[in-house]
């Protein structure tokens, strides 16, 4: 994957696991109960997992690279 392409897939994951967030924060009824308050938490999971992968598709380097980084010294 081209790395410019892997960065701004990255940003839109994040920005979305952050949308998502913020909409659990804000947004959503506070009375949902049963089945409901189970799907609230596992967005509430879906969300802060895209910015956990956003931001390692943003920082993401390939293993050779940080082999060579770290024999530089």
């Amino acid at each position: 994957m081209d790395k410019g392409l892997r960065r701004i897939a990255g940003v839109v994951l994040m920005v979305a696991g952050i949308a998502c967030d913020v909409w659990l924060g804000f947004g959503p009824p506070k009375d949902w109960d049963g089945a409901g308050r189970v799907l609230r938490f596992g967005l509430g999971f879906a969300g802060t997992g895209a910015i956990t992968w956003g931001a390692g598709l943003i920082f993401w380097q390939p293993k050779a690279e940080r082999a060579e980084a770290t024999d530089v010294a």
